[in-house]
């Protein structure tokens, strides 16, 4: 079976960048804030894109 390649529109990119722009602040501003690390933001990440879509 073969999977189809998914290619977001051009409001759907613009909308990914306006969304990963807000993830990108705030990832900065909980390394500002706390002690967590690249890693640490990386493993969170991870697990909520886990979590919530698969």
């Amino acid at each position: 079976m073969k999977s189809s390649t998914w290619k977001p529109t051009k409001e759907e990119r613009e909308v990914m960048e306006a969304v990963w722009m807000q993830v990108k602040g705030a990832c900065e501003k909980l390394k500002e804030e706390t002690n967590a690390k690249d890693e640490h933001i990386r493993k969170m990440l991870k697990e909520m894109a886990d979590r919530y879509y698969s």
